[in-house]
């Protein structure tokens, strides 16, 4: 059994993320994080020398975390710890982030660095508003919201979007196979690309809308069952 679960970073759903792990109680959780950025959030630090667009993510998000009135990485946390809880092995699904955003700066041409650069300031000064707004753009048409991603960052989308969802399409299968079942918890932009590699008709499916209003006895599948607005990390 797979489940996903699709979370926004700034945003607290500390809450269903612990009743979806007790609910299912998968053989193991999975999370968006790597070890490194794990330990970060769990005491608090840095992450020491990280490229500067990924210094100013992670300062967009506390801000954004603080209008929402929860912290980043808080459902991460609360995702392992209700595993813990309930014995089921922690998994640890994502790319370094670190090395990531280096390969990630290599890539790109001057302008496509430029343009995130100069993103990534101006995100500084997003207000909850706006970030609603964006939220609810992609969920009304999330294709098309990937779509313009692609043309005015396509090394952004292929190495933070599409790698990722392959990299961590191919531990959450590795999961299940080692320990049966599996709860991933990943970004909600990663979601349906994930979901398109792993192509399974039994795959149960929550989306960050979903987790507003859930009903643990009615669970959402693909067929009845959205981006996170950092992208995730």
């Amino acid at each position: 059994m797979i489940v996903l679960v699709g979370v926004a970073h700034v945003m607290d759903v500390s809450v269903p993320i612990g009743s979806l792990i007790k609910h299912h109680s998968p053989g193991s959780v999975g999370v968006e994080l790597d070890p490194g950025r794990y330990r970060s959030l769990r005491e608090g630090s840095s992450r020491g020398k990280v490229p500067l667009p990924y210094r100013l993510l992670a300062v967009m998000q506390r801000r954004l975390a603080d209008q929402f009135g929860g912290e980043v990485g808080a459902e991460m946390l609360a995702a392992v710890d209700a595993a813990k809880a309930r014995g089921s092995q922690v998994l640890f699904i994502d790319m370094d982030a670190g090395r990531l955003f280096n390969s990630l700066l290599k890539q790109m041409s001057l302008k496509e660095r430029v343009t995130m650069v100069l993103a990534s300031f101006g995100g500084l000064f997003m207000t909850r508003r706006r970030v609603e707004k964006e939220l609810q753009e992609f969920q009304e048409n999330e294709e098309r919201y990937m779509e313009t991603l692609g043309r005015s960052y396509p090394t952004v989308k292929r190495v933070l979007i599409d790698e990722r969802n392959e990299h961590m399409a191919r531990n959450i299968l590795r999961a299940e196979g080692e320990y049966g079942s599996v709860l991933a918890v990943v970004g909600d932009g990663h979601v349906e690309g994930i979901r398109r590699l792993l192509s399974r008709e039994d795959l149960v499916v929550y989306r960050l809308k979903d987790l507003q209003d859930l009903h643990l006895e009615h669970p959402v599948n693909t067929a009845e069952a959205s981006f996170s607005f950092t992208i995730g990390e």
